[in-house]
This record gives C-alpha cells, structure tokens and sequence, in this order.
C-alpha cells in the first residue's frame, strides 16, 4: 500500500482530545558543527494548554529567518510511515522544499504542532502552485506518529482531511541533532529550501507554542524567491 493511501485509511480523532500538557525546553548539549544559540540550555518548561483550541492559535506573519543552518542539508534523510527512506537531495533540484520539525511526543501531543501541520495540509494546493513539497519531520519513536496523524488531520472545520504530503521519522534524531534543535525532543523549527538548495527561511521557535512562521509567512518567502 502506497504512503497515500496508508494514510487515507486512518480515521482521524478530535485535535484537543487528552491535549492536556506539553513539556518544553532543555537541550542534551550543543552540536559541535553548529549551534542555535536560543534559549535555556537546562531549564524544563511545562506548558499546560487546557484551554488551547487551533481556533485560538496564531502563529506568526512577521518574522525573519533567525538562524543559519550547517551546510550539507542534502545529505540528510529521513523514513516515512512505510519505512522507506526519504532523501532531501533526491528533492532538491526539483522541488522547493518546506522542512518542518514538529516537537515529538513527550506524554501527550502538541495542539500547536498539530495545528500548524492541519494549517498545512489546508493550504497543500497554494504550496503545489509553487512547485514546493512540504516535509514535516515528527522526532522520535515511531509508535506515537499514528496518534499525531490522527490528531492532524481533523481540520478547524471539524472536517476529516488525508495529508497530502509525508510525513517523516527523524527516529534518532539525527536530523535533530544536525540542526542543534534539541529541547527534549525538538524545538518546533522551519527550513525553507529552493531548488538549488538556497534557504530562503530558517526559523526555529525559542518555544513550543506559537513562535512559528504562518503559512502566508512561508508562502511569502517562497513567493519572493518564484
């Protein structure tokens, strides 16, 4: 069964159901090849999102690129939900590429990162006009992707979608680490990449809330580049 269709089959769940707790910020120590530079490097945040619906979710319009990411991004790849391997150099040359790192699992989803997937998969038709594939990158262990697919693919419209575009497993973190985005997990983060492997955007959030580009921001980086 193709990745497509795999993914078609799963019934999606409510976005809030047991959205009750997300935990944020520490980081298992710097990269060697490069570093962020954002943040606590030892404090642990717990955010407590009771009362967060995607309704409610801003993510940001007005934000520049606030890192620069180590050279190399087309050696990296990934696994999607069929475990085959997915290489961002078999994508580049051909494609624009948005590369979104969601947080990972740490005793519950994030409503943020599952909004901000849902906000993708609305808007899919925008990103393919502009010739550009998107990758979301769940860190960690495979057996909580299924529940985050679930949880993203029930739209603000109460509506069912099927994502259109795969989702991948960065499933030790190699990628994590690559970037210095580690906090637990992952700080939630944003690479948009040209065809010639250019980056037009790099913005990785300093929290696991809505410190995030919007879709018309990454449209508008992609637009200022076609």
């Amino acid at each position: 069964m193709d990745f497509t269709r795999c993914l078609t089959t799963i019934l999606s769940v409510s976005l809030i159901i047991n959205l009750q707790g997300c935990s944020g910020d520490s980081d298992d120590g710097p990269n060697p090849k490069y570093s962020t530079g954002l943040g606590d490097t030892t404090a642990v945040t717990t955010y407590n999102y009771d009362e967060v619906t995607p309704e409610n979710i801003v993510f940001k319009d007005e934000l520049s690129s606030n890192v620069a990411p180590p050279a190399g991004l087309e050696d990296l790849s990934f696994l999607d939900t069929t475990g085959q391997k997915v290489a961002l150099k078999d994508l580049l040359g051909k494609k624009n590429v948005v590369l979104i790192f969601t947080q990972g699992f740490y005793g519950t989803l994030c409503p943020y990162c599952t909004t901000q997937t849902a906000r993708l998969v609305a808007n899919y038709e925008k990103f393919q006009e502009l010739d550009t594939e998107i990758l979301v990158v769940y860190p960690g262990e495979k057996s909580h992707l299924e529940e985050f697919i679930q949880a993203a693919t029930k739209t603000e419209k109460n509506q069912v979608e099927t994502v259109p575009f795969p989702l991948l497993l960065d499933e030790d973190l190699v990628a994590v680490d690559f970037f210095d985005i580690r906090s637990q997990s992952a700080h939630p983060s944003t690479y948009v990449i040209d065809k010639q492997g250019n980056v037009l955007l790099a913005y990785v959030g300093k929290d696991h809330t809505n410190d995030r580009p919007s879709v018309n921001r990454i449209l508008e980086s992609l637009k200022t580049e076609n």
